[in-house]
């Protein structure tokens, strides 16, 4: 992991906040500012928002010319839900333990 990677990391730089800044007068978190282990999942789950979401008085995300694609603070809250729902759903999974005891016991070797 690179030192741009360990200062937007979950497990290093999250101590720091979010990296939202404001740009166009709009408080919004860069998609390379976004903590590095979501930035895969960030970017997948803006690949299928619907349209609507993407545009009119409060979208979710946005596309600044110099800065590049960014999600509103709207944005950034519909992707935490999201996120939260997906996880919760998980544990409701039948190999739920499994996976969790293998995943724990992956981390730590």
């Amino acid at each position: 992991m690179g030192i741009g990677q360990k200062v937007r990391s979950l497990h290093c730089g999250f101590q720091q906040g979010l990296g939202f800044e404001v740009i166009a007068e709009e408080n919004v978190i860069l998609l390379k500012n976004v903590p590095f282990e979501l930035e895969d999942i960030v970017t997948k789950w803006i690949a299928v928002l619907p349209t609507e979401l993407m545009s009119g008085p409060d979208p979710l995300v946005k596309l600044y010319p110099t800065e590049g694609l960014a999600l509103t603070e709207s944005g950034w809250s519909a992707f935490v839900s999201w996120m939260t729902e997906t996880l919760n759903s998980a544990q409701h999974e039948p190999n739920f333990p499994l996976k969790a005891r293998q995943s724990a016991k992956n981390s730590v070797e």
